[in-house]
């Protein structure tokens, strides 16, 4: 962890989680912390259930056990407003979700203005504020059919900033993409890690991983096999599954 991730303030608390779908365990028994400015990127093999405990984070999959406490709030207590909660959990997707008959602007704008967060007129400075962040200022008007999907994947990310949120989770977000266009996506994320956003990132970008987490977490068999720094993960991995899966993945 970074000293600054180990300084910030505990986000995150998840306590004994377990998600199953009837007889089938997808994750059992997590424990983990997040810190305010952490990125931790979350690898592992596909279908072991690194995407559940993503949107498990926010309530899109709803634990089958144990507790998710977001800012000091048990979040899988029912009385809860998740909805509230969500409104400072950024979340982006591997599609873009945009909707097809809105400019640019206005997908940013509608969730700030819908939820009564923001004016109209602040809705549309803060979308240009995003929209020069994310290097497409020039895109405001237009739909999002004339967009790369590079260039869509970074207006999601925006919009996701537009509800200022406390921490981001992207779930595989380069995935859907063709391979010239990770990158741009990819250098985004880099700037706002390194402008301290907290951030969870599931992800097959094992370059991005080693780079910018501050924390990596192998995801494997139900659980957290194992976890460390980028240095301690990539460089000394000391289960043997975390070896065979980086000796695929790192060519």
């Amino acid at each position: 962890m970074s000293d600054k991730a180990a300084q910030g303030k505990v986000l995150l608390e998840i306590r004994n989680m377990t998600k199953a779908y009837g007889d089938h365990i997808v994750l059992e028994n997590i424990n983990i912390d997040v810190h305010q400015g952490e990125v931790i990127a979350i690898i592992g093999p596909s279908g072991c259930g690194k995407s559940t405990f993503l949107r498990s984070i926010n309530l899109l999959e709803v634990p089958t056990a144990g507790t998710i406490s977001f800012e000091g709030t048990n979040i899988t207590d029912k009385s809860v407003n998740i909805n509230k909660v969500r409104q400072k959990i950024g979340m982006v997707f591997q599609q873009f979700n945009l909707f097809p008959n809105m400019t640019i602007q206005e997908n940013i704008m509608l969730a700030p203005v819908k939820l009564g967060l923001m004016s109209k007129s602040e809705a549309e400075k803060e979308a240009k504020t995003l929209l020069e962040r994310v290097g497409l200022s020039e895109k405001a008007n237009v739909y999002p059919a004339m967009l790369s999907g590079g260039q869509k994947q970074r207006i999601a990310i925006a919009r996701s900033l537009a509800m200022k949120p406390d921490i981001m989770l992207f779930d595989e977000p380069t995935s859907a993409l063709d391979p010239e266009m990770v990158g741009e996506v990819l250098n985004l994320m880099k700037r706002l890690a390194s402008s301290g956003m907290t951030m969870l990132v599931v992800t097959h970008e094992m370059g991005f991983a080693k780079e910018v987490a501050s924390r990596v977490l192998f995801f494997d068999e139900k659980i957290i096999k194992e976890e460390g720094t980028p240095a301690e993960v990539f460089g000394n991995p000391k289960a043997q599954r975390l070896r065979d899966f980086l000796q695929k993945v790192l060519v």
